[in-house]
This record gives structure tokens, sequence and C-alpha cells, in this order.
């Protein structure tokens, strides 16, 4: 048992060396440095809470956080709607395997495509002159002068190209979770005389409430922590429309060389992500008890 046990710390060891190195010691570094003032000087003082308190009382922080759930909530809220819809038309109204699995090849584009593509395809399409292919179509039913697109409807702009990176996962996992509902709750549903959007609401939602859930958390994580479509799109602009959190620690720390105060934010979105890492457990006993 000894031996069995020894040789399974050593496979261990080269990824715990890892983990602690790239994950462990950056998130302790982080805890540490959102109580210093360390700036572009790299001068370690300890100022205890003042960054949290800069935080709370810097104007913008409103903003931020009102731009935070919103993004959050309508992208959440939209792409959960989304995987539902596609989820039901792709499973159980289309037969097809071949169908279906083509449906969701075409979903996975972008989320398969590099973020730093994905975002600049965007960029191209918007573009605020008349080459901008966005700006073509527009100007051939109007008559009226190039929209600069992402200046007008930055949110709307980086909430699309969000969720239309987020898709596919949640469709393949209600595709998944609908193909797993016994075929006798259908049958017995027509037999009832029950029509399809009585089948959806009593039968597939009630079945798949916990892939709800998850796939719900699941987005909430996501969208809190990457803030990568934004940068790339808008960089939280014009001026700080499109700032979220996540976003607005990566400027303090890289742009303002506000290292601290940037580690500060940082942390407190932590905080915020294993609440709801938490929650996403508890959804999963859940699951797994039923």
């Amino acid at each position: 048992m000894k031996n069995k046990n020894g040789q399974a710390y050593m496979f261990l060891t080269p990824f715990l060396i890892l983990v602690t190195i790239f994950y462990v010691i950056p998130a302790v570094l982080t805890v540490v440095m959102s109580f210093t003032n360390l700036d572009s000087s790299f001068v370690w003082e300890f100022n205890h809470f003042k960054n949290f308190i800069k935080i709370f009382k810097d104007p913008n922080t409103l903003v931020i956080v009102r731009n935070t759930l919103i993004f959050v909530g309508v992208a959440i809220v939209t792409t959960v709607f989304l995987n539902l819809l596609f989820a039901v038309l792709t499973t159980y109204f289309v037969k097809t395997e071949r169908y279906s699995s083509i449906f969701k090849a075409i979903l996975m584009i972008p989320m398969i495509t590099p973020a730093v593509v994905y975002s600049v395809l965007w960029i191209w399409l918007l573009e605020a002159g008349e080459g901008g292919m966005v700006n073509r179509v527009y100007l051939s039913f109007v008559d009226s002068q190039p929209i600069n697109w992402i200046a007008k409807y930055p949110m709307q702009i980086v909430l699309c190209a969000t969720i239309l990176v987020n898709i596919a996962y949640g469709t393949i996992i209600f595709s998944s979770a609908i193909k797993s509902i016994p075929e006798n709750q259908f049958k017995a549903a027509h037999v009832d005389g029950a029509g399809e959007w009585e089948i959806i609401k009593s039968i597939i939602i009630p079945n798949i409430r916990y892939h709800i859930q998850f796939i719900a958390l699941w987005e909430a994580l996501g969208l809190l922590t990457n803030y990568v479509t934004i940068l790339l799109i808008t960089n939280g602009g014009p001026g700080i429309q499109t700032e979220v959190w996540s976003l607005s620690a990566y400027h303090k720390a890289f742009n303002d060389q506000q290292y601290g105060y940037g580690a500060a934010i940082s942390l407190m979105l932590i905080l915020v992500v294993l609440v709801l890492m938490i929650l996403m457990n508890k959804v999963m006993q859940k699951q797994n008890e039923r």
C-alpha cells in the first residue's frame, strides 16, 4: 500500500509543482499585493485597507458595477434562452442527427476561433467608414452617412460578440440532457393530447432544470472573469461605457501601473467567484442525488 501511495505521489508531483507555481503562488501574491501601494517603482509598502477604501470612494466604481451587472445579466439570460431554444429545435423537433450535428458545428465556430481573430473580424465588419461591411449594407438601403457602430452601440456590440461565443457549449449540454429524458414521457404526453409548448414547459424544462442552473452559474463565472473580447473590441470605451470589473483590474494594474490597487479589485472579484463556485457545487450535488 505504501509503495502504491509513493508511486501516486511521484506521478502527481510534477502536476502539483506546476499548479503551485502558476496558480497558488500568484493567488497568494495577489492577496498580499492588494494590501500594498505597489506601483511601477516596485516598492512593497503595506497600506492596510486603503486600496479597498479607494475602490468605494472612486466615482467610477458605481458605473463599472452597473456595466458589469448589465453585461453579465443580459448575457446570461440571452445565452441560456438561446441555448434552450437551439437545443429543443435540434434535439426534440429535428430528429435527424446529421442536420443537428451540422448546426451545432456551425455554432461552435465562434467558440473555437482565436479571440484576437474573432475580435478583429467584428472590428472589420463594423468599421466606421464606408468600407465596413455593415455600413455597406446599411448605406445600400438608406441614404445617410456611415455610422460608427462600435462608438454608438458599444455595450450592444460586446454583448452580441460575447453571446455568440458562449452559445455552443450550453446548447450541447442541453441537447444531451434532453436526449436522456425517457421517451415514454413524451409518448404519454402525446396520448394525453398535450401540445408541443405543454411538452416543453411540463417535461423538457423540469427535467433539465439543474442543467439550466449549472449553465447559468458557469456563464456567470466566465463572464465575470473574461474581459478579452471587450478589451480587443472597445477597450472599455467610449470612456468607460463598457468597462467591467475584471477589465478595470487589468487597466489599473497594467495601464496605470497601480498594481496594488488592481490586485484589490481582483481580490473582490475572486470573492464573488468563490461564492458562485460554492453555488455551482451545490447544484451539481443536487443533480447527482437525483
